[in-house]
């Protein structure tokens, strides 16, 4: 049965991701129905004006918003972009924290001990107060916004990084390569990133639902992906000014983003009962 329940996790995420990577083809991109080749008859930005808040319908499959824009379409868009903003933002923590925490546990010295302030003080500050800071270098900027997201997500990875080399640096095998000349680059490329990369897979599944839950709850309070772009997040935003008369706008993004992390911590837990260094 638990076997089972972690196939249908992935085969969700895999078509969520097939979902997000077509998007373009499924729903395209522009705001006009005649200038974009598309497989949905809708696009994310559309707007028709004989329609709005209607219920979900042959003509609109999950109903329309309270501008007349399709729901299926905006779902589709808002997959990419809360896939796109999740998947950089993850990438940017994961490199950027295992360069620092890599570092700072094999050099160790004044290099540890500011790693170790900075660390502090960026566990001290309020990630919202940092992004309500940035959102006008942000703007409408999905690549920034990720970005920006991710530098302030690296603390747990640097942390686990830095332990793992502080096991390994004074070990036999690694003291024998660097008394023959070992270099840092060859120590890291051939003992430290292959004893490290396995626990850091099922993290970077964690980080990635972390990252999802952070991109939606930033967008429903107006910091994250910016309208007329829909995400997970913004979309729910939208939807609580009509909660008793237009349930179709808010339920199906509450209900992917519920569903995805869930899968997202069964794929995680399947990882790290199998990686269990840490």
């Amino acid at each position: 049965m638990k076997k089972a329940i972690e196939y249908l996790a992935a085969f969700y995420i895999l078509i969520l991701v097939i979902v997000s990577v077509l998007s373009g083809v499924l729903v395209g991109n522009g705001v006009y129905a005649d200038n974009t080749r598309r497989l949905y008859k809708y696009t994310p930005y559309q707007i028709d004006k004989t329609s709005f808040l209607s219920s979900p319908s042959a003509k609109h499959v999950l109903g329309t918003d309270d501008v007349g824009r399709d729901i299926l379409a905006r779902l589709i868009k808002g997959t990419a972009n809360s896939f796109f903003v999740s998947f950089v933002a993850t990438i940017v923590s994961l490199i950027f924290g295992a360069f620092l925490g890599g570092m700072s546990g094999y050099l160790g010295g004044w290099f540890d001990f500011v790693f170790s302030r900075v660390f502090e003080l960026f566990y001290s500050l309020p990630l919202m107060f940092i992004l309500i800071l940035f959102s006008p270098i942000i703007g409408e900027n999905l690549f920034i916004f990720a970005v920006v997201l991710g530098l302030l997500g690296w603390l747990f990875i640097a942390r686990l990084v830095r332990g793992e080399v502080l096991k390994l640096k004074n070990t036999p095998f690694l003291e024998y390569a660097k008394a023959n000349g070992a270099t840092y680059r060859y120590l890291f490329r051939k003992h430290f990133f292959p004893y490290i990369l396995p626990p850091l897979l099922p993290i970077a599944i964690f980080g990635f639902s972390g990252m999802l839950v952070a991109e939606s709850s930033l967008s429903f309070l107006g910091l994250g992906v910016k309208p007329p772009e829909p995400s997970w997040g913004q979309m729910i935003y939208d939807g609580f000014s009509y909660l008793g008369i237009a349930p179709w706008i808010y339920i199906p993004p509450s209900v992917l983003l519920f569903f995805t992390v869930l899968s997202l911590d069964i794929i995680g837990e399947h990882f790290k009962t199998k990686f269990s260094r840490f």
